[in-house]
């Protein structure tokens, strides 16, 4: 059935093939179709995705495969999400090393984020990444590929995708590793101009708001003895490393099981999510899993270092019931 089908795409053409991969055009969160601009890589998707059926967006994850037969492509940028010393020994050609403490805010009051965007934007730029490329990103295992995704859809970057699996799939697909230690990185041509999405971040407010609220689902993405030992009241913990395979290459479960998992937990697609760990990073991931599931996410970046502050705000311990 499978060479049927390919011998039907080839009959019909590329755009019959992009619509079978795809299911139809990317969205944004307007609902818009999003088309990638420059040489149409956006507009390709994602190819074969073993997990991608019942994901609302599954063109958010490249696969190894995918990756490889674009890799040089100038609408292309590749960022590691590594330590230097992890990307020295080894990493996707032409990529760009990036580590998630370069991109860290614990305080999401306006004026702080705004200066925390400006910075990104300069780091962003220095990189030689613009709004109109495809990013594909990409860690060794950590799932922390998902921080610079987040940040980037918070700027309103619209073709932002993780490598499914990091950098042992791409090992596996047999894709080429480099091990020079030097990089020169891509040529930056403007400055980034970011278009900030405020749906994507939840600040004090929301996250005071939202407790007791029904129609508010907050997640705890830390490990159990630190929800345990405090969190933000009526929060559920689901550690972010349940999203995942648990063994390299760190795929993404598939959509059935991860609905079952948050559903199980009361984190139904009918309410507002607000995802939380101690810094913003970890739950990045649980933020990029629900959207690639189609909830409506909003990440509270400062998280519990922010929380934590003000020994005023209102702190539950104990495990859950």
């Amino acid at each position: 059935m499978a060479i049927i089908f390919r011998l039907l795409l080839a009959l019909l053409g590329p755009e019959a093939a992009v619509a079978a991969s795809l299911g139809g055009p990317a969205s944004d969160r307007s609902g818009e179709p999003v088309f990638a601009v420059g040489t149409g890589i956006g507009a390709v998707g994602q190819g074969a995705t073993p997990t991608a059926e019942g994901y609302a967006h599954p063109e958010w994850l490249a696969e190894a495969d995918w990756l490889r037969d674009r890799l040089g492509d100038p609408a292309l940028k590749v960022v590691a999400l590594t330590p230097s010393e992890e990307f020295d020994r080894g990493h996707v050609p032409g990529a760009v090393p990036l580590d998630w403490p370069d991109l860290e805010v614990t305080d999401t009051s306006d004026p702080s984020l705004a200066r925390w965007r400006e910075a990104v934007a300069g780091k962003l730029t220095r990189l030689g990444i613009t709004p109109a490329d495809t990013v594909v990103i990409y860690d060794d295992g950590t799932l922390f590929a998902a921080r610079l995704w987040w940040v980037l859809d918070y700027l309103g970057h619209r073709d932002k995708r993780i490598l499914n699996g990091g950098l042992a799939a791409w090992r596996e697909a047999g894709g080429e590793i480099e091990t020079d230690g030097t990089w020169v990185g891509y040529s930056p041509s403007h400055p980034y101009r970011a278009a900030p999405n405020p749906d994507a971040v939840a600040q004090v407010p929301a996250v005071e708001a939202a407790i007791g609220e029904p129609d508010v689902a907050l997640v705890d993405a830390r490990a159990p003895e630190e929800y345990a030992a405090g969190h933000v009241p009526g929060a559920v913990n689901l550690p972010y490393t349940v999203n995942a395979a648990p063994d390299a290459p760190t795929y993404w479960k598939p959509a059935a099981e991860l609905r079952a998992l948050y559903e199980g937990a009361g984190v139904t697609p009918d309410k507002r999510v607000i995802p939380y760990c101690t810094t913003g990073v970890r739950s990045a991931v649980t933020a990029f899993t629900l959207g690639l599931l189609g909830y409506d996410v909003a990440l509270f970046t400062g998280s519990w270092a922010e929380w934590s502050a003000d020994p005023a705000r209102p702190v539950a311990t104990g495990t859950a019931p």
